[in-house]
């Protein structure tokens, strides 16, 4: 049976699905079949009240105990890289409610791996970090290594899996830390899965 390891979209196929905003919540948790992933994405982070971020997404994770936190993260390409100092204020709340509350948080890294995996590294030498999965992996084999040695897990799409540089990207990585991932594309996930299995194979 096909699973999502992370998705936006509602396609009937289980996985998890992971809200952008917090005008998104409300949809992420009345969606049926799914596992629901409350966060603010970096895209939105721009504006965002830390203080009330923090007491909103700790009122939902309390009154609904199966949802988990994300997407979230950091985003240093050209677009974004302007808002970076709130991003790490909104992901540091966000890290931190999931942590206080036992729950995994999906991850966001583009242009900025290094620096979310530093972020990461930090709060694990202080004891205080949650389950974490860095969705539509491309960052480098070092990076990987060292998010494996933090826990983490990886999830990585047909746009990843297509990329010339997969298998040098990936093949550091434990199989069973790797999942299939559609994003916004629910159609692609049979691809992905395709090609995951492929790069296994090798």
């Amino acid at each position: 049976m096909l699973f999502d390891a992370h998705t936006h979209v509602d396609s009937g196929i289980p996985g998890n699905l992971c809200a952008v905003c917090r005008e998104d919540w409300d949809r992420v948790l009345e969606t049926s079949g799914m596992v629901p992933f409350l966060g603010v994405h970096p895209w939105y982070a721009a504006g965002v009240d830390a203080v009330h971020l923090r007491k909103d997404l700790e009122g939902y994770l309390e009154m609904f105990p199966r949802a988990q936190v994300g997407e979230c993260g950091l985003d240093a390409s050209p677009k974004f890289r302007g808002s970076l100092p709130e991003q790490v204020q909104v992901l540091d709340v966000q890290l931190e409610s999931a942590f206080r509350y036992g729950r995994s948080v999906h991850l966001h890294g583009s242009q900025a791996w290094g620096r979310l995996i530093d972020m990461l590294r930090e709060r694990g030498r202080r004891k205080a970090l949650p389950p974490f999965l860095l969705h539509a992996w491309n960052g480098s084999p070092e990076l990987a290594k060292e998010a494996v040695k933090l826990g983490g897990r990886f999830s990585v799409g047909v746009r990843e899996l297509g990329s010339p540089k997969a298998a040098e990207r990936l093949r550091c990585i434990p199989l069973e830390l790797l999942a299939a991932e559609s994003d916004d594309d629910p159609a692609s996930l049979p691809e992905a899965v395709r090609l995951l299995q492929e790069l296994a194979a090798r």
